[in-house]
């Protein structure tokens, strides 16, 4: 594993968290002082990741095409100018403004397909679950790290500029921090994509066509329906976790912040300690075959922080039932786009995984609404509903997971033929 630009890599997703992470707890207050309705807010929110469906194959297309550092070097250059964007938006009160702030941050932050081949290029194929769990520690860190630095920079804003001004400055700040990504990325990235290898030569939108090809690979097919679900089942929780903070435990939104920062050190821990060890131990369709099972005893632990009486009780239910959750979820994303790169054409890398993404980013923009609805149906039913989508994930990857070792085996027994054919 190629270990000094694989360091900017996962700088680069760190970014992308941490800058995604510092506005979170204060995108809502931008569009409140604004006048944005609450169907207003709802499609600011889902506007990034409609944005994020759309371009994560075409930046990643682009990347098979022209080579990932300079699509790299665009799209960090593109985020550096929607924070600042968002700043100016904040300062002159404009909403249509915000609108073009988060559009545009949504294509540019559409980079983690293109990252991930970068990965895919630069590791070995034992190495690669590992890399891609490394990267998903990243997002861990950034996600850990951004929101803490967004109350700081807006407490020191509000008393240096005042409150009507302070909360410009985490925009600014995650501004600043993707400038000094893309100066990594401009002096230290080498390109890592590898001449000679033949890629599509032309660079379209997002089509129904492109999509029902990817999706005739049996494989893949497989591959990509697990992603949709499981991300769709999870997002469940990230949308209604707060509300249950809230309404459970009445937890400030630095009480609420503190719990994700929990979750995420979990994440971290398991995407970057956890994933290569056990899957050098267990191999990637075992691991993916497992997680989902771990993920659902997760949720069924957070389902009944609801309905029991105790304060301490709840309290328990709630750190103990974010143990497994995280390490379910920590484990199936690696593991799943490693085994998608595995299945992509050489020179098709990047769009495989974009598509990958887009269909991630399809389930982040889908499950939003449904999991507040299912919150105001009942508390538990979140967790409920995706308790029974992660067994029914686990099932749906067993069989999936057995037939690519088949395969695989199929494929040794194969080679070993042909080596001990005589010339």
């Amino acid at each position: 594993m190629q270990r000094s630009p694989l360091r900017i890599i996962l700088f680069v997703a760190f970014v992308d968290l941490a800058a995604f992470g510092l506005i979170i707890p204060l995108q809502a207050n931008y569009a409140d002082r604004l006048g944005a309705s609450g169907l207003t807010f709802g499609l600011l929110v889902g506007i990034y990741a409609l944005m994020q469906f759309v371009f994560n194959p075409i930046l990643g297309r682009w990347s098979d095409r022209i080579g990932r550092r300079p699509v790299l070097i665009a799209s960090v250059a593109g985020s550096v100018a929607s924070h600042a964007l968002l700043g100016v938006a904040d300062l002159a009160g404009s909403l249509p403004l915000l609108f073009v702030a988060r559009t545009l941050d949504g294509i540019t932050g559409a980079n983690v397909a293109t990252a991930q081949a970068y990965i895919a290029d630069v590791t070995t194929s034992e190495n690669r679950a590992k890399g891609m769990g490394l990267f998903g520690a990243a997002f861990g860190f950034g996600f850990v790290a951004g929101p803490a630095l967004g109350a700081a920079l807006a407490f020191v804003g509000g008393h240096i500029s005042g409150e009507r001004y302070g909360t410009a400055w985490p925009a600014f700040g995650a501004a600043a921090i993707a400038a000094m990504a893309l100066f990594l990325v401009w002096r230290f990235l080498p390109e890592s994509r590898k001449p000679g290898v033949v890629t599509e030569e032309r660079v379209t939108l997002l089509t129904f066509g492109r999509v029902r090809t990817a999706f005739s690979h049996p494989r893949l097919r497989e591959l990509f329906v697990a992603v949709f679900w499981a991300t769709f089942a999870f997002v469940l929780l990230e949308v209604s976790l707060v509300y249950l903070c809230v309404h459970r435990f009445r937890l400030t939104e630095g009480g609420t912040g503190l719990l994700y920062a929990y979750f995420g050190v979990m994440m971290v821990v398991v995407q970057g300690g956890l994933v290569g060890r056990l899957v050098r131990r267990f191999g990637e369709p075992r691991l993916l075959a497992t997680a989902p099972f771990i993920t659902a005893a997760g949720f069924v632990l957070i389902s009944g922080v609801p309905m029991v009486s105790g304060l301490g009780a709840a309290w328990l239910l709630l750190i103990i039932g974010c143990m497994p959750t995280a390490l379910g979820h920590g484990l199936t994303g690696p593991n799943l786009s490693a085994l998608i790169s595995r299945q992509a054409d050489s020179g098709r890398q990047g769009v495989t995984l974009g598509l990958s993404q887009g269909v991630g980013s399809l389930a982040r923009a889908v499950a939003p609404p449904v999991g507040g609805y299912l919150f105001d149906v009942g508390p538990s039913w979140p967790y409920w509903v995706g308790a029974v989508l992660f067994v029914g994930i686990g099932g749906f990857a067993v069989r999936i997971c057995s037939a690519q070792e088949r395969a695989v085996q199929a494929q040794r027994r194969r080679d070993a033929a042909l080596t001990h054919e005589p010339t």
